[in-house]
């Protein structure tokens, strides 16, 4: 297995200064964030392209280069606090993801590349180390995990929406409490797999990735995903208090790669049938309209995991094309 880019690409000075400028305009983006304008928080959300655009268009190299310089840039224009959220939430996911996606090997003649899926599960196994590390921070013997998110978020309503009824904003801050670990760390793994799929696809279309575009509907899991998945499940429904809070929030984290399967049964599905546009279109509409929507499709994802859907699918219909 071939780690990383091939060792012949050559760093050269327009390369070097390409990454430095993109580190430079990732940590702008993402530090856009304390202004605190709804534009803003579209341009954090922007913060990983520039690093993969470099990363999967040039290297691991040059994507170390880059994450390097949007750190320090990060640190500059923010502070050391600024260049250590920076790190964790962008620099150091997008770098491995970078180099997992560009790892390869060589088998009876054909190059096979490491698997999206992986990566998938991967950001999935990130995201909850870093809930779980966040806790040891800032957890306390003497508050439950349910009153500290909570009395976070009634301070953060309080601020953003101090004209809101005191009714309202307790409506609000209990149903977002639930869940709101995992709301922000499946918002992040969803914005930085986008960026990446968009960076691919504008160097894919100019000719300049590394890596051939994936097939993202024949994407596979690794089997070990879905005991996770089950082992963070069964503890949320035998356990309470903070350790059924902690489990319910890492089970909807790992959820995330079991919907992305579902949604490549469900295209594989509809292109069975004569109107998959409109199909298509209606079901990622019910999709953002009702979160439990989702709730099948992980379903079909795990029953993919497990017996294989697609390929039975394909057993039906030979002629059926791949998405």
């Amino acid at each position: 297995m071939q780690l990383g880019e091939d060792e012949s690409l050559q760093l050269n000075a327009k390369i070097v200064l390409f990454a430095i400028g993109a580190g430079a305009l990732s940590s702008l983006l993402a530090i856009s964030l304390v202004t605190g304008s709804g534009l803003a928080l579209i341009l954090a959300y922007l913060a990983p392209f520039p690093l993969f655009l470099v990363g999967l268009g040039n290297g691991g190299k040059p994507a170390a280069i880059a994450a390097f310089s949007g750190i320090v840039f990060a640190i500059l224009f923010g502070g050391p606090l600024s260049g250590s959220a920076f790190a964790v939430m962008n620099t150091f996911p997008c770098w491995l993801a970078i180099r997992l996606a560009l790892t390869s090997r060589t088998v009876d003649g054909r190059e096979e590349w490491f698997p999206i899926g992986n990566i998938l599960v991967t950001f999935a196994g990130y995201g909850s180390a870093l809930f779980l590390m966040a806790l040891l921070f800032l957890l306390t013997p003497s508050d439950s995990l349910v009153d500290m998110v909570r009395g976070f978020l009634s301070a953060v309503i309080d601020t953003v929406a101090a004209s809101l009824p005191v009714k309202q904003k307790e409506i609000f801050v209990n149903q977002m409490t639930h869940f709101f670990p995992a709301m922000v760390l499946v918002s992040w793994m969803l914005m930085t797999c986008i960026n990446a799929v968009l960076a691919q696809g504008v160097l894919a279309k100019s000719g300049k990735a590394l890596r051939p575009r994936p097939n993202y509907g024949d994407m596979t899991l690794p089997d070990f995903a879905s005991w996770a998945f089950i082992a963070c499940a069964s503890v949320t429904v035998l356990a309470d208090g903070d350790l059924e809070y902690i489990a319910r929030n890492l089970t909807i984290v790992m959820a995330l790669p079991f919907l992305a399967l579902g949604l490549c049964v469900v295209h594989k599905l509809v292109r069975m049938t004569r109107f998959s546009g409109a199909l298509l279109a209606a079901f990622y509409l019910l999709l953002l309209l009702s979160i439990w929507v989702a709730l099948p499709v992980i379903g079909l994802g795990l029953i993919e995991q497990w017996i294989g859907l697609r390929k039975k699918i394909l057993a039906l219909t030979p002629s059926q094309e791949n998405d």
